[in-house]
């Protein structure tokens, strides 16, 4: 009798063990409050306003950017915009992350665009928060973005390459092409004066000179397309020499 009393006992002891063990699972071990925070990159959005918020890695961030300075050159930044947005938005995010330079450039230094992406949220994963930045060229011949160049040319012309600028761009993108063995794709556009046709050959010449150039500095053919959209594609208004002068160019993509 005495021993089922205490193998009884022992079994209830082992049953009130186990009630024990899973509320203190549920109740502490499970259902703690841990907060874990997002984990973000050097620079990122408040997606219901224009402000960049940095962290502590910003200012190496920073240094880099900085330390890749070149003569002649320029820091683009292109500020992100989205869904439900336009242009004005990233423009106005470029123009708060250009305040970061501040006593390490002037406003001579810097040059800002915009390019539209889709999502705030998904873009804080970005570790520039979709934040482009690039030194780029920009004089009254050659104007490089982001992600191509343009080459300008005089009213009715394909005359031979000898624009100081244009040489020093030309003979450094040859340099680039050579070292990493990529492609570039070269397109001639014209104003509006004179017929189509007149105008696709005024456009393929220019593009040919371009390639030209290119290959006396080393750059294989092949590695050399060429295309042009005459007059079918302007950046601006024929309607002002300004505008006809922005669109006589050779379009350079890497």
């Amino acid at each position: 009798m005495k021993k089922l009393l205490a193998f009884l006992t022992f079994l209830l002891f082992l049953l009130l063990l186990w009630f024990a063990w899973n509320w203190y699972k549920e109740t502490v071990v499970c259902c703690t409050d841990t907060v874990v925070e997002a984990k973000y990159g050097p620079l990122h959005y408040d997606c219901n306003s224009d402000d960049p918020i940095t962290s502590d890695a910003w200012a190496k961030k920073k240094s880099e950017i900085l330390s890749a300075k070149a003569e002649g050159k320029k820091l683009l930044i292109i500020g992100p915009y989205f869904d439900g947005e336009n242009k004005d938005s990233g423009l106005k995010r470029a123009k708060k992350v250009e305040a970061l330079f501040i006593g390490s450039l002037t406003d001579a230094d810097i040059e800002l665009s915009a390019k539209q992406f889709i999502d705030c949220e998904a873009a804080k994963k970005d570790a520039l928060g979709k934040t482009l930045f690039r030194w780029v060229v920009r004089n009254e011949h050659v104007i490089e973005h982001h992600d191509k160049t343009f080459i300008y040319f005089k009213y009715d012309t394909d005359k031979p390459i000898d624009t100081k600028h244009v040489v020093e761009y030309l003979d450094n993108l040859a340099k680039e092409l050579q070292a990493s063995g990529q492609t570039v794709q070269l397109t001639g556009h014209t104003d509006a004066d004179g017929d189509d046709a007149y105008n696709m050959k005024l456009g393929m010449k220019r593009a040919n000179r371009v390639k030209a150039y290119l290959m006396s500095k080393g750059v294989s053919e092949d590695k050399i397309s060429v295309d042009s959209k005459g007059k079918r594609e302007p950046i601006d208004s024929n309607g002002t020499p300004e505008g006809k002068q922005r669109n006589r160019r050779v379009e350079i993509k890497i």
